[in-house]
């Protein structure tokens, strides 16, 4: 059964939160600055796309009556007409522009204390081999990592060029799209589909279209890469602190929590001096992320396909059926003093999470499925450097659902959307170089690196990886997890080598310094319980556009206020927040999903087989 919200003008809580000024002047700020980059978007791009004046402005975004692509596009020939009316010619089994093209391409940069992404190997190489192999000379917008969505917003909103890029989700692209700032991908593959055959090879059908619009016009606004790997967040707590206290691992909600209770009230015993400093389980301010394996336990075990998609557009799953009595657990333990105490005032990018981690204060936490073996996060080997080397985080998974499952609801086959913004003038050279990033060897290449600089190879092909501190030159270092800020078409998860077989095997052995037993553990915990519901495409969701971007900040805001409520408070915090919450967007967001659900399948609570 779909919930029922029912808004009234005189709802409490309807306007205002309970916040301090400071939060509320930061709040208005940043709305103020979505809507300035909006309102800037659309005057700017209109006016480039309506210009006749200027050779350099963005052009009219493609037309969408074209029919869609649904096959695997023809193979091309040498001498298919399609080379000489886009001025190709096969060179070495590649096409190749006759005349040099130039594009603007994007990456994100981690700001690492030894490169910048900007003068790495891996964008060189990238460039050299695009002129080389295609004759596109490509140029680099280079994004922060975090806040990487807005960056690439303004960018496009102030008109700079820009031919590739890329985002999570669509709260920001289709706002883009509204604007006519993007161009739409459907008529640019029936046209160039057959010059694009490694990107067809990696993706698959069921990929290209997935985003295309199922009404006409048929048009689709980002093409979403491959994810590898089914994973996503794990539960990692101190091997060494459950056996200094005899405890077995937890495998309920319950041992969970009394093992909290354990490390909080021997806090002397583990920690000795630094007892103050106690830490039973770090969330971060992004609780949606890093208490997920909590409160998402709580969603029913036969929640509807449905309600899934109905609810499911918030990513931090704030919406969902039985979240909230998740987070009223989570509000116990803050009152218990079982939580980071200060959790509201950061987010797991910032360097008290690590520190408080690799120092041995924080007994468990959740986070990415490898976050604490992560070279570039130094969590398990700055721990054993810090408190000794039995000191480890291992993998649990206590958080059973009401049937008593244990269900990690994961992403389905994709967790990048990439997109051509209208400030392309040749589209075709973006997608050649989207097809170039789909090759098996560019991917691998970008993965794994050198060997014998990045990585040796064992008698069974696998890779092993090299460790930053043992790379002497700064530029050959792999900043992220398979260089996933430049890798553009493939996810964070897994591994893709190009050899299927060696993907399964190479999983385990990818991270340096980690023994194989604890990641194949890691990855195991997420392969035995995942949960992957369908895809639905119904179209276009216009309020999702409209309010998706500005939600996310309020429902963190109304997560850290209801956990650090009062008990016998958090009831009428959580009801505040969430009426805050569907009168800003949220409700539009559900009842527009519900009704196309119910234009495209009918009154039923699943998709047709």
């Amino acid at each position: 059964m779909i919930c029922d919200f029912t808004l009234t003008d005189n709802a409490p809580g309807l306007t205002i939160i309970s916040m301090s000024k400071k939060k509320e002047r930061k709040k208005m700020k940043k709305i103020l600055a979505l809507l300035l980059v909006a309102v800037l978007a659309f005057t700017i791009i209109t006016a480039c796309a309506t210009s006749d004046d200027s050779p350099d402005s963005a052009p009219t975004p493609t037309p969408t009556n074209t029919p869609p692509p649904d096959t695997p596009p023809p193979t091309v020939e040498p001498n298919d007409p399609i080379l000489e009316e886009n001025g190709l010619e096969i060179v070495d089994g590649n096409f190749r522009f006759i005349e040099t093209r130039k594009i603007v391409a994007s990456f994100w940069d981690r700001a690492h204390d030894r490169q910048v992404m900007s003068e790495s190997h891996w964008v060189e190489w990238v460039a050299e081999q695009m002129l080389e192999i295609h004759n596109i000379e490509v140029e680099w917008a280079q994004f922060r990592r975090w806040p990487d969505g807005e960056d690439m917003v303004t960018r496009i909103a102030a008109n700079d060029p820009l031919d590739v890029a890329f985002d999570f989700g669509f709260d920001r692209i289709q706002p883009l799209a509204d604007m006519g700032a993007i161009h739409d991908l459907t008529p640019l593959l029936a046209q160039y589909g057959s010059l694009l055959p490694n990107m067809y090879d990696l993706l698959g059908i069921d990929l290209i279209v997935r985003n295309r619009n199922p009404n006409p016009p048929h048009n689709m606004w980002a093409i979403a890469n491959r994810q590898t790997a089914d994973t996503r967040i794990n539960t990692f707590v101190r091997e060494d602190w459950l056996k200094a206290l005899d405890i077995a691992p937890p495998t309920t909600l319950q041992e969970f929590e009394d093992m909290l209770f354990a490390f909080r009230d021997n806090a002397e015993l583990l920690l000795g001096a630094n007892a103050a400093q106690m830490i039973p389980y770090q969330p971060s301010s992004d609780l949606g992320w890093t208490a997920d394996p909590v409160f998402t336990s709580f969603i029913p075990d036969d929640i509807s396909e449905r309600e899934w998609f109905i609810f499911g557009f918030d990513d931090r799953r704030f919406t969902m059926p039985g979240v909230k009595e998740g987070f009223r657990v989570l509000n116990n333990w803050y009152n218990e003093g079982l939580l980071f105490n200060d959790f509201a005032l950061y987010d797991d990018q910032d360097p008290i999470f690590d520190d408080n981690l690799k120092l041995g204060f924080v007994g468990a936490f959740s986070g990415n499925w490898d976050f604490p073996f992560r070279e570039d996060r130094g969590i398990i080997f700055g721990l054993k450097e810090e408190v000794g080397p039995d000191a480890n985080f291992i993998v649990v998974t206590p958080f059973q659902n009401n049937a008593g499952n244990v269900v990690m609801h994961m992403p389905q086959a994709t967790d990048r959307q990439i997109i051509i913004p209208a400030t392309a003038l040749d589209p075709l050279a973006a997608l050649m170089y989207i097809d170039f990033m789909s090759r098996p060897t560019t991917i691998a290449y970008l993965s794994f690196g050198v060997e014998g600089i990045n990585h040796t190879r064992s008698d069974d092909g696998i890779y092993q990886m090299i460790g930053a501190d043992d790379i002497e030159d700064d530029a050959m270092i792999i900043v992220s997890v398979r260089n996933f800020d430049l890798n553009l078409m493939v996810g964070a998860n897994g591994v893709f080598t190009g050899d299927p077989a060696l993907d399964v095997r190479q999983r385990a052995s990818a991270l340096p310094g980690i023994p194989r037993a604890e990641v194949e553990a890691a990855i195991n915990a997420q392969e035995n319980h995942k949960r992957i519901m369908r895809n639905v495409n119904v179209g276009n969701i216009e309020a999702q556009g409209l309010y998706g971007s500005g939600l996310s900040s309020i429902r963190d805001e109304v997560l850290a206020l209801s956990v650090t409520a009062s008990v016998a408070d958090f009831d009428s915090v959580w009801d505040a927040g969430m009426v805050n919450y569907l009168s800003s967007g949220g409700k539009q967001i559900i009842e527009e999903r519900d009704a196309a659900w119910e234009r495209t399948f009918g009154n039923v609570d699943h998709m047709p087989d």
